[in-house]
């Protein structure tokens, strides 16, 4: 494996207790970020052995933050049942996106409809410790409270296999989402859009909320293909 460049969030721990969770929400967010910044390349293995000697944790951390790759899309099982990172298409995610748009954009008519103001209320509290997140650059809090934020909305449709479908859809893109997120103005400018959906759901404003959902989803994706785009270092010739 190559050598990890530097990265702009760092998990938060406790100096003096630092538990097994935290250790394998270390070395997930560290494989993870090294995916994105191409450290670690489409088909790599990831051996435990490896992994361990590179985070300098037990095996313990190591398998679970493996599983959670597994659980996430980001690698596969390879020969032996080694873990091996997913080549992640840019035609199949435009797709994914697509058809997320599609059935959100439904589904934020079937919210506005259904949601309760205790719902309500609970949204804007998870929007709060986005921001208490977002000020730490907690990036595995962040994207552990989006998701709380996105269950929350999904069970307002108050049609659980429509809620089923789009959380394991929202879980197939988290590629996306973490990426999107390193950034600190993206991620500052979720903040915002999610106030604003609270906002709408508050005046039963169903066209500005399903607009909101539709420019979120959009935006997502938008900031990952202009990643995909960019210039690498091996055709610049550097």
């Amino acid at each position: 494996m190559h050598r990890r460049p530097a990265r702009p969030y760092q998990l938060v721990s406790n100096k003096n207790i630092v538990s097994k969770a935290t250790e394998a929400d270390r070395v997930f967010n560290g494989i993870v970020s090294d995916i994105l910044a191409g450290a670690i390349r489409p088909r790599e293995q990831l051996s435990e052995r490896d992994l361990v000697a590179r985070y300098g944790v037990s095996r313990t951390p190591v398998r679970e933050a493996t599983k959670r790759l597994f659980e996430r899309g980001f690698v596969e099982s390879g020969p032996k049942g080694v873990a091996v990172v997913m080549e992640i298409g840019g035609e199949d995610l435009q797709k994914l996106y697509e058809l997320r748009v599609k059935l959100e954009g439904a589904a934020a008519l079937d919210i506005i409809k259904n949601i309760t103001p205790k719902e309500i209320d609970k949204l804007a509290q998870i929007n709060k410790k986005f921001a208490g997140a977002l000020a730490k650059r907690d990036l595995v809090k962040m994207l552990e409270i989006r998701a709380d934020f996105h269950a929350t909305l999904m069970e307002a449709t108050r049609n659980r296999w429509l809620a089923m479908i789009l959380i394991m859809l929202r879980d197939k893109a988290y590629v996306v989402r973490h990426y999107h997120w390193q950034d600190i103005n993206r991620a500052t400018a979720t903040l915002d859009i999610h106030d604003q959906m609270v906002e709408a759901l508050r005046e039963k404003d169903a066209k500005r909320f399903q607009k909101l959902v539709i420019q979120q989803i959009s935006a997502a994706i938008t900031t990952y293909e202009n990643r995909l785009q960019a210039p690498s270092w091996a055709s610049s010739g550097k």
